[in-house]
């Protein structure tokens, strides 16, 4: 009778530690989820916010033939990046962001720019010949070629920084990157604009 009743409160314990267990870790998916839906930047954030500014941004009207993905990539790019920002944002934005540069090479633009083409880059290009042929025969087909960088928003998700720069030959180009922020009415309006360039 004495080692029934010990076996029994000895499997009540074990199942009252799994039971707080299991609810431990559902309470840490739960945190970890919200926390990935918080910080996730969707598509739909990304081309809303896209396509509401591009019509308003002078350097992407002259252009509007968009190459689908970033073609230069810079060693220690997040560093450059956030050093540019760092008096405009917090420590906890400019990490926000700085996540969502490292991962901005990977985002290849779909036809969901309003008013734009897509222009596929050559990614078997692998030598300085080739490479120098495709931007020739692109440049040639279309005129101009723009670059639009995916943007890159604080964690409220009300200021966004883009990139956006065109070239249409030898010497003629033009670029910037610009900080939006979106206002009372929910429209993004340009705020700063910095790094300017033309050739």
């Amino acid at each position: 009778m004495r080692i029934n009743l010990k076996l029994h409160i000895l499997n009540l314990v074990i199942l009252l530690l799994l039971l707080i267990s299991c609810n431990k870790k559902s309470e840490n998916l739960n945190h970890q989820n919200q926390s990935k839906i918080e910080n996730e930047i969707s598509e739909k954030i990304i081309y809303d916010f896209v396509n509401e500014i591009l019509s308003q941004n002078g350097t992407s009207e002259f252009c509007k033939n968009v190459m689908d993905r970033k073609t230069f990539i810079a060693i220690n790019g997040d560093s450059i990046f956030i050093e540019k920002f760092k008096n405009e944002f917090n420590e906890n934005d400019l990490e926000f962001m700085r996540n969502q540069y490292l991962t901005a090479n990977k985002f290849i633009w779909k036809n969901e720019l309003k008013n734009r083409q897509i222009i596929k880059l050559d990614t078997t290009i692998n030598n300085d010949i080739s490479r120098e042929q495709f931007w020739n025969k692109t440049l040639e087909k279309y005129g101009c070629i723009s670059y639009v960088d995916k943007p890159i928003f604080n964690k409220e998700k009300n200021i966004a920084i883009i990139e956006i720069g065109y070239n249409c030959g030898f010497l003629c180009g033009a670029g910037a990157t610009y900080i939006y922020k979106l206002n009372e009415n929910k429209k993004w309006i340009l705020f700063k604009t910095i790094d300017n360039w033309v050739s």
